[in-house]
Order: structure tokens, then C-alpha cells, then sequence
């Protein structure tokens, strides 16, 4: 078959979606030698580096200077160009890692990682209410077969958009490469001792509520500090003025993006991730702290006892002294401590990308079989 992907999403600085797929596609690179790949970027400043390109035995690869936006408005307005035009071939299929499908397949994949646009589009990134939420409907109609991330994100789709749709959606999990890569110290001054939030700084990530936990433990907390590492976003002001306000400058250290290599030394060196999410389609942050051997400090949430079960410590969303109890629990049980550590190496275990890749490369095979596209 020949099977098409938009590379943009890993094209520069890599959030959720641009490391799921990134890994998506390295790992069934190493495993599908029969098929094709059509490996498509696109954007007015930025050149895809070509030593990022997954290894595939048989693919083509193309990169056009034509704005992000503009091919957004095409493909996810118009429909158009079909992407097979770049290429000169009519494609099999094509795999889009958000929820909007890329025209031109002759079966169309799409990825749902979560619907908080749709759910709570007042914590959601404004662009994803923006681009989502009007066109999701259409695409889920259009498209031949759908990846959710988590049972919870396909029960969301079979409430919202039917029978239909829940009956062509497959549940594939994420993997971690966190023990796949090297491991480099960040360009600042670590703390000894911290606890450690991952993810874009936007109200989805609840770090109003992180931050007043922190600000309530932090007298029995040994002098842990609170690291949050992740790209600016819609609540970065507000959430450093909350740290002036709560006098949490010494305490509480923001990074901006990190490399994943950046991320991995982080991660095997903090005393526990914090995950304080409202809202979620997965949680990679708390699987990669599960590989990288560490404790974790969650958000009460559906998502996260389906995936991850009983190895984070829950507390809370609503509550910062919920969290801050949880914070005290890790500074001060040392055994409950080493119990997570052993948890958390076997939450790990149940994951990985060549999984991933393996049941996306089956849906791939049986989307393929399937009558005429919608």
C-alpha cells in the first residue's frame, strides 16, 4: 500500500501529538518493509531536518515552502490539494495524528487524542477550538477508520458522534522512548531536590491548582523545589504572577522547552512527577515517568485510572490541599516511595511504541480491505 503522513507536527518543537507520532513512525519503520511511505512537510520558514525522517525501507519524501496555515486552510477547509498531487500517486491511505483528515487517500486514518475542544473549550488551546470544533464532525463522517488513545476518548466518541463512529474507532495506546534516549543535563541550575510538572503551560494543565499545593506544602517539603518544564501558552502570565504573588520565586523554577534528552535527565532525577491535569486524552507524562522508574502525583481523573490504575498517588483537581497533602506523603514515607518505583517500572512494562506500531500497522491492513471511502 502507499500510505501517506503530514510530518509537520514534528517539525519543530515536539508537544504530545509530535512525539506520538514521531515514535509512532519510527517504530513501524523498523517492522513494515512492503508498504510505501509518503512523507509530506510543509512551512515558509522552517526545513524538516532530514536526519529526523523515520527509517523506512521503501518511502518518499518531500518538503514545499507553503505556510502552515495556508496548507491548513486547504486541507482542513477545502479538502484540497489531495495530498497524493505532491507526489504524482494516487495514495491508499492517509494518516493524519489529529482529529481532521488529510484529503487524498483513498481510505482516510485519524487520530483523536482527546476532545477537551469540545468538552471544556474554555480550557482548551484556542486553536484547537478554533480548527476542531467546527470540522470534527465532518471528518469523523469521512474517515474509514478512527485511533483513540484511551477507552475513556472512544467512549467520548461514541456519546457525542454515535454508533457510527464508536464502531470504526480502535483504542492504541502510546508508548515512552524516555529509556531510549541519551541523557543530557539542561542548560540551567537543577535543583538538588524538586518535583517535576511536563506539558505546555495552558488551563487544561491546572497548574493554578499545582502551584497553591505547592505554596501550602512547601514549609514540609525538605526544601524540594517545583520545576515546571514545558513551552509557554495561554496561562504563562498568569501563572508567574501567581508565583510573585504566593513569593514562590526562589521555589519554583520555569524552564520553557526542553529537549527530550533535557526531559529524560529531569525525569530520572526528580523526586516525583506532578500531573494535576483537569483534563486528558492519555497522560504521556506520567507514562514516561512510569519508564523512567519515579513516583507520580496525579489528578483524580477517569482517564488516569484506566491507564495507569493504582501507580500514581491521586488526589483532588479541585483541591490544592489535596495535592498538598500528596506532595508531604512523597518528601516524608520513604517506603511508600520505593513502592511507587517498583510500580512504576511495571506500569511501564505495559507499553511501549513497537506495540503501538504493530496494532496501527494491522488497522492500516484492515482499513485497506474495507469498500469505497466515505
Amino acid at each position: 500500500m502507499k500510505i501517506g503522513f503530514d510530518l509537520r507536527p514534528f517539525l519543530s518543537d515536539e508537544t504530545g501529538v509530535g512525539v506520538y507520532f514521531k515514535n509512532l513512525l519510527n517504530a513501524m519503520s523498523k517492522i513494515d518493509t512492503k508498504d510505501t511511505f509518503y512523507l509530506l512537510s510543509s512551512s515558509f520558514k522552517e526545513r524538516f531536518q532530514k536526519r529526523e525522517l523515520p527509517h523506512f525501507k521503501n518511502m518518499r519524501f518531500k518538503d514545499f515552502r507553503i505556510p502552515v496555515s495556508i496548507l491548513n486552510f486547504l486541507w482542513f477547509r477545502l479538502s484540497l490539494p489531495p495530498m497524493g498531487m505532491f507526489f504524482g500517486k494516487q495514495l491508499d491511505i492517509t494518516h493524519s495524528p489529529n482529529p481532521l483528515y488529510i484529503p487524498g487517500g483513498k481510505k482516510k486514518i485519524i487520530t483523536i487524542h482527546d476532545l477537551s475542544f469540545l468538552d471544556s473549550p474554555d480550557l482548551a488551546m484556542p486553536e484547537a477550538v478554533r480548527y476542531f470544533s467546527k470540522q470534527i464532525g465532518r471528518s469523523i463522517k469521512r474517515a474509514d477508520a478512527i485511533i483513540a488513545v484511551s477507552e475513556f476518548t472512544r467512549s467520548r466518541i461514541h456519546e457525542i458522534f454515535g454508533k457510527d463512529a464508536y464502531e470504526k474507532t480502535s483504542v492504541i495506546y502510546h508508548g515512552s522512548d524516555i529509556n531510549e534516549l541519551a541523557e543530557k543535563k539542561p542548560p540551567f541550575n537543577v535543583p538538588e531536590k524538586y518535583f517535576l510538572f511536563t506539558g505546555t503551560i495552558e488551563p487544561r494543565k491546572n497548574l493554578t491548582t499545582l502551584i497553591r499545593g505547592f505554596s501550602l506544602a512547601k514549609k514540609d517539603l525538605e526544601g524540594i523545589k517545583l520545576i515546571l518544564a514545558g513551552k509557554d501558552g495561554t496561562q504563562s502570565l498568569e501563572i508567574k504572577r501567581l508565583i510573585n504573588v504566593l513569593k514562590l520565586e526562589e521555589d519554583v523554577l520555569i524552564t520553557g522547552y526542553l529537549q527530550r534528552e533535557e526531559l529524560k535527565y529531569l525525569y530520572l532525577n526528580s523526586e516525583s512527577l506532578i500531573f494535576p491535569s483537569h483534563y486528558e486524552g492519555f497522560g504521556l507524562p506520567l507514562l514516561e515517568a512510569a519508564s523512567s522508574g519515579i513516583p507520580s502525583i496525579a489528578s483524580d481523573i477517569e482517564v488516569f485510572r484506566e491507564i495507569f490504575q493504582e501507580y500514581p498517588i491521586y488526589f483532588d483537581k479541585d483541591d490544592p490541599e489535596s495535592l498538598a497533602n500528596a506532595m508531604m506523603l512523597i518528601a516524608s514515607d520513604k517506603k511508600l516511595c520505593d513502592k511507587k518505583k517498583m510500580e512504576a517500572l511495571e506500569t511501564g512494562k505495559n507499553f511501549s511504541w513497537a506495540k503501538s506500531a504493530e496494532q496501527t500497522l494491522e488497522l492500516y491492513d484492515k482499513t485497506g480491505k474495507l469498500g469505497s471511502s466515505r
